[in-house]
């Protein structure tokens, strides 16, 4: 009932297209070209460059490290050999040939307050470490019903607890 009109750029398309197609290859060409090209080595020093800085840092931070002056325990590896007690405690500690040159007096009395916390803090987390193990047996004893495994959950000695309630006690009597 009305008029139908039809429009065709086939002609134009006909051309358009295949130009097109063919720039579009010349280019993915390029692009590719590109990627393959080596790299000029100033960009690679760059790019290797957080690298570069990582190493010398390390190397640098492991040349000012030092060894602690004391351990609380044997270590001939960096010279921990000589056996010593601290005054107040009588915490046990290792240290190297030239400690009694290095802290005498106020030094001396600093440092052994420090060897008495890291002592109490290690106790600390082994008696935690112990409760713990115990605990997790409990549990598996009474999950499984097994007796066997009660009985040694309840036989599990707590050592480090038993220190530290020990050392708390001369502690607050000392």
């Amino acid at each position: 009932t009305g008029n139908i009109h039809m429009f065709s750029n086939v002609a134009r398309d006909a051309h358009y297209y295949p130009r097109r197609h063919r720039n579009e290859r010349a280019w993915t060409q390029e692009q590719e070209e590109e990627e393959n090209r080596p790299q000029n080595s100033y960009s690679a020093f760059i790019q290797l460059m957080p690298v570069f800085i990582i190493i010398v840092v390390s190397v640098i931070t492991q040349l000012m490290a030092t060894n602690p002056p004391y351990s609380l325990f044997y270590k001939s590896s960096i010279g921990h050999v000589i056996s010593r007690e601290t005054e107040n405690l009588q915490v046990p500690y290792y240290v190297d040939k030239n400690f009694e040159k290095n802290y005498q007096g106020a030094e001396l009395q600093e440092l052994e307050k420090t060897v008495e916390k890291d002592y109490i803090d290690y106790i600390q987390t082994s008696c935690w470490k112990e409760k713990q193990q115990k605990s997790d047996l409990s549990n598996l004893a009474k999950l499984y019903r097994d007796e066997r495994l009660k009985q040694k959950a309840e036989s599990l000695k707590l050592e480090h607890c038993e220190k530290l309630s020990s050392l708390i006690g001369m502690h607050k009597g000392g």
